[in-house]
């Protein structure tokens, strides 16, 4: 957050972090009233060019008692010492600094919703539906009308709202959000027959006289892909590397990747174990399948020869469940 980020400057980000610890309830309502005013953004008031915040009076004594200065002084030593101005217990910030506290956000989401455009998925589309807090922002909405010219800009009345609106209508009725779209690629660690022309070496691994690459990642679910909620998604089957194995680990991982190859820089969200009948390798197979819930995934792994089903509940990214 630039704001954060200018407080940081002018009295240290460890002043800043050391604060928030000590005062959270403080720090969190300062940051709050500057997520108000945010949304006000945007409107020009030439005889009011600047934009107050109040400040904890325990932010003004901790930066003195640290730090040996006041307010004023330390933001005197900084860039900002024409356009933050501390009286008590407010901060007055120029309009025009204040809005440039916004411009990597606004062009992070343009470049975001560019990016959708691009995609077959949402060919034809004309409208955007704005809703979020900061969308009531006019500052936003004037840079998305900008940006998206063709486009009719739709900003609901009290937009903020809508994620409050959406978590009760599904409190209600959780029926109501059919499906979802994937935020991760989900997949499971396994290995596979080694090819040179393919995999690094030094993931080779000799295996009952056979070579394999361990550490694959096997994809399930593709980042983008239409999450039908409590249905269960592609299936496939594992086998056992050796024929003496009791039991084979299913490790489940995420990866911002389309199709990462290896499960290195991927992250895993649980393991579960499913034990094997006896017999030979291609009778002890194992099918697992994903099955998406609101807030859980639940992955069931079968085994072929017997029909016995183990599942393993695991927690969903917090940016992937439905809240």
């Amino acid at each position: 957050m630039a704001f954060k980020q200018a407080l940081e400057e002018i009295v240290t980000k460890k002043m800043v972090d050391d604060y928030c610890q000590k005062y959270t309830g403080d720090y969190i309502e300062l940051l709050r009233d500057f997520e108000i005013k945010k949304r006000k953004c945007g409107i020009r008031n030439d005889s009011n060019p600047m934009i107050t915040l109040k400040v904890p009076v325990t932010f003004v004594e901790e930066c003195e008692k640290k730090l040996g200065k006041d307010l004023t002084t330390l933001t005197n030593q900084s860039r900002f010492n024409n356009s933050f101005f501390w009286k008590s217990d407010k901060v007055r910030i120029h309009l025009s600094t204040f809005e440039n506290f916004f411009k990597p956000a606004c062009e992070a989401i343009i470049e975001h919703v560019g990016k959708l455009f691009k995609s077959a998925k949402v060919k034809g589309v004309k409208n955007i539906l704005m809703v979020g807090g900061f969308s009531e922002s006019p500052l936003l909405q004037d840079a998305i009308r900008k940006a998206f010219k063709d486009c009719q800009v739709i900003v609901p009345q009290d937009a903020g709202l809508a994620v409050l609106r959406g978590a009760v209508v599904f409190g209600y009725n959780p029926k109501a959000i059919e499906s979802r779209i994937a935020r991760y690629t989900y997949g499971v660690g396994t290995s596979v027959e080694f090819d040179p022309n393919k995999h690094m070496g030094s993931k080779k691994k000799v295996i009952n006289g056979k070579e394999y690459c361990t550490n694959i990642f096997s994809r399930h679910v593709q980042r983008g892909s239409e999450l039908l909620t409590d249905v269960a998604q592609s299936e496939r089957s594992y086998s056992p590397l050796s024929q003496h194995q009791k039991q084979v680990e299913i490790k489940i991982y995420t990866s911002e990747k389309d199709d990462p190859l290896y499960i290195e820089n991927c992250g895993n969200i649980g393991k579960f174990s499913v034990d094997l009948p006896e017999g030979d390798k291609e009778d002890r197979s194992v099918s697992v399948k994903m099955i998406f819930g609101k807030t859980e995934l639940t992955a069931e792994a079968t085994v072929v020869k017997t029909g016995k089903i183990t599942p393993g509940v695991f927690e969903l990214p917090e940016d992937d469940k439905v809240n």
